[in-house]
């Protein structure tokens, strides 16, 4: 029998990693495929700076925003 489990939450998978540790003198054959997904400094950067300039030439304020949003 297989189980397949993709965890996304690195912490999550330490604790579950551990609790099955326990049974591997039961017969347990754990196989593991780490594939982390983790972008760099640099590729959150070059996304982040894709909004630059959306609000350039417009009149908004914290005040106008406000407004907008309790109508």
């Amino acid at each position: 029998m297989t189980i397949t489990l993709n965890i996304q939450n690195e912490q999550l998978f330490d604790k579950i990693m551990w609790l099955l540790s326990r049974f591997k003198n039961d017969g347990l054959e754990i196989i593991t495929d780490i594939q982390k997904n983790i972008s760099t400094p640099t590729e959150q950067k070059n996304t982040f700076s894709e909004f630059a300039g959306i609000w350039k030439d417009r009149d908004i304020t914290q005040k106008s925003i406000r407004e907008q949003a309790w109508k």
